[in-house]
């Protein structure tokens, strides 16, 4: 049986001299079954265990960007940086002193197995979603306490780190000697073979060891408790009420920028001093990676601040290269780096920043070249090298096509709009329209580019047809669409009009779009099947339990490859409101699921309502399964945790804008101050 299970969240992959191209490129020739083949190969050889002369084993973590040596009684883990060690070994079961392991350490297939004593074995799994650590135990007779105490495993922790219980003792910090925290357990769940959630808390067992203590009365075996280390729960260094910081999310290996679109300073430019002048300007905050440690690296405000600009409602990012939307921005200008005016309501613009070492600086103001009031230019953003994509949901042009002439028409059709940089020049590539141009498609509502493949959502498309390039009609009210663009040279076509399966009205197909090389994700949140799971065949019994959909492409033709839906299915989730993909790793926000279970792979229940959840699915070959079921380390009611999620190799990242704590920084203790100030959290 597992009783208790460790998942170390994964950090982003270090890069190998010898690496070959990235998961969601299939260099030519080969199919797109056979890479994935050669890329789960690479990766079991990357995350092998080897055994050293002494007999210990040894496993590297690429992800984890760590080291972790195996003795047969626990484990120690050298970080790349070098900074600190740390590990954990079982010292005893329910009072019982534990010997070393019985037998030699024995590992087949990525997986440690150690004979601890008769009644126990430990198994260690080192593969891209971390570390992982278990024990399975025979029975509850196992030990000296009696049956009317607590359920108890001591843990002795080695190395450099100190554990802190929180004081609710849900979680535990393990801090350096300077205060940081360098890796932070939390969502510690117990729960028996039926399912009952058991009463389980950390406790301290001396200045090196905890304890993990669980109400096992009338519980029926196996127990299972799950713990997990999340590696960073994010705040905004001027954290205020309503500022909603997590709205939008997005990742470039160990950078992450995140948006709060109502926070309220009329400062300008990077790492300013903020103030409260400006109501809903908006803002945007940028942190990076050294080892395990996060830290802000930058406040981002945009040059012409404005009140009501929701600077920071999208955000992306690449390399060194961040792009950030302000929808309600008010210039009635166009192009680039034009001089600002406040007589466009609503126009929209979006801002490009860049890194030289550590330090930020604007280097583009982009407006629409057809530039109209209440055009919501900068809903969206997306970025991939020199391209740039900024989706305009309410701009009213009637055109059709790549280039069309704009012209005045009525609703919000919408549009997106492709820049691209020559040197530190900027300038508009293309002009965006559907094929199917409808008064109120919001055509632009969401957008995604890798390389020279552009996604555009336009959620309140009207057709009932379904699959891939189907002849579109008017007959089903926003069920919702998507449209895949690829560029040759410099010029743009539109390659597929992309339809969910299942197309129902008002199922708003397209509200998020993700695009990794050859796969997209699109997101459809008030989809109505009550399924779980992949591939599920659909009915409508749960109104806007919403799901998501994974289209491949081979050669210029695209199909559908899985229907998403989650593991705990329940109405009114909005799953698929926000997806990410990145290679054969999608994530799918769902900003209104009611569980008020924490961390990682719960047991979900009903008693927080929209405190929100992401999961986690993983491709193996054409297949799709689900990975992980992610709650915040301090779930609570009206979080809308899910609202944004992002994806870079082994690192997820979700956003929670309802949070509602006053802390600022990394791993700060959270409280219950700031009403909506939001939050955004690392895996």
């Amino acid at each position: 049986m597992k009783l208790l299970s460790l998942l170390l969240a994964g950090l982003s992959g270090l890069t190998l001299a010898a690496e070959p191209p990235a998961p969601e490129t299939v260099p030519q020739g080969l199919a797109a079954s056979d890479w994935s083949s050669i890329r789960a190969a690479y990766e079991a050889g990357r995350h092998a265990i080897h055994r050293q002369e002494n007999g210990t084993l040894t496993a590297r973590n690429p992800g984890q960007q760590w080291r972790t040596d195996f003795d047969g009684k626990g484990f120690l883990t050298t970080p790349d940086h070098g900074q600190w060690t740390w590990g954990l070994e079982l010292t005893g079961y329910n009072e019982q002193t534990l010997p070393p392991a019985s037998s030699a350490l024995a590992h087949a297939g990525g997986k440690i197995s150690s004979q601890r004593d008769a009644h126990l074995t430990e198994w260690f799994i080192n593969d891209t979603r971390g570390l992982e650590q278990g024990w399975t135990i025979q029975s509850r007779s196992v030990g000296s306490s009696p049956v009317s105490s607590p359920l108890t495993l001591t843990l002795a922790v080695h190395g450099d780190l100190e554990p802190q219980v929180s004081p609710d003792s849900s979680s535990i910090s393990f801090q350096t000697t300077s205060g940081t925290t360098a890796l932070t357990y939390g969502g510690l769940k117990a729960w028996d073979a039926d399912g009952k959630t058991l009463p389980v808390r950390f406790e301290p067992a001396g200045e090196t060891a905890i304890r993990i203590a669980v109400k096992d009365k009338d519980a029926r075996y196996p127990i299972t408790i799950d713990p997990v280390a999340q590696q960073a729960f994010l705040k905004a260094s001027n954290t205020g009420a309503n500022d909603y910081f997590g709205i939008s999310v997005a990742v470039s290996g160990d950078t992450v920028v995140v948006g709060a679109r109502e926070e309220d300073s009329s400062t300008t430019g990077v790492n300013s001093t903020p103030n409260e002048n400006a109501t809903d300007s908006g803002a945007a905050y940028v942190f990076t990676r050294s080892g395990t440690t996060w830290s802000q690296q930058a406040y981002l405000k945009a040059s012409n601040t404005g009140a009501n600009d929701y600077f920071g409602w999208s955000v992306a990012v690449c390399g060194d290269t961040v792009v950030v939307g302000a929808y309600g921005e008010d210039s009635s200008t166009t192009g680039v780096n034009s001089t600002f005016n406040d007589i466009g309501s609503g126009s929209g613009a979006a801002y490009v920043f860049t890194r030289s070492g550590t330090t930020w600086s604007q280097q583009a103001y982009l407006k629409a070249s057809n530039t109209e009031w209440n055009d919501m230019f900068g809903s969206s953003v997306a970025v991939s090298g020199d391209t740039v994509v900024v989706g305009a949901c309410g701009e009213n042009s009637s055109t059709t096509g790549v280039n069309s002439t704009s012209n005045n028409s009525t609703g919000s059709s919408g549009a997106a709009y492709v820049f691209t940089r020559s040197g530190a020049t900027w300038s508009q590539q293309a002009y965006l329209k559907a094929s199917n141009a409808g008064v109120t498609d919001n055509f632009g509502t969401s957008v995604a580019v890798s390389g020279d493949t552009v996604v555009v959502g336009a959620n309140l498309e009207d057709s009932s047809a379904t699959g891939v390039n189907s002849t579109s009609n008017n007959s089903v009210t926003n069920s919702g669409a998507a449209y895949v663009f690829t560029r040759s040279g410099t010029t743009w076509s539109q390659q597929a009009y992309l339809k969910a399966s299942n197309a129902g009205g008002e199922d708003h197909f397209g509200a998020s779009v993700a695009v990794s090389g050859d796969t997209v994700v699109v997101g459809a949140p008030y989809e109505d099947s009550s399924t779980t799971g992949v591939n599920s065949t659909p009915y409508d019994n749960a109104s806007n339990s919403g799901a998501a959909y994974v289209f491949i492409r081979s050669g210029a033709t695209w199909s559908q490859q899985a229907y998403l839906k989650a593991s705990n299915t329940g109405a009114s989730d909005n799953f698929g409101h926000s997806v990410a993909v990145s290679g054969d790793t999608v994530v799918v926000g769902a900003y209104s699921e009611d569980s008020s279970t924490t961390g990682v792979n719960s047991t979900p229940d009903e008693n927080a309502p929209s405190s929100g959840a992401a999961y986690a699915f993983a491709r193996s070959g054409m297949t799709w399964s689900q990975q992980a079921y992610l709650k915040a380390s301090n779930t609570g009611a009206s979080d809308l945790f899910g609202i944004s999620v992002a994806v870079s190799g082994d690192t997820v990242f979700v956003g929670a804008l309802g949070e509602s704590s006053s802390a600022i920084g990394v791993n700060s203790t959270p409280n219950e101050n700031a009403s909506g100030s939001g939050a955004a959290y690392v895996f």
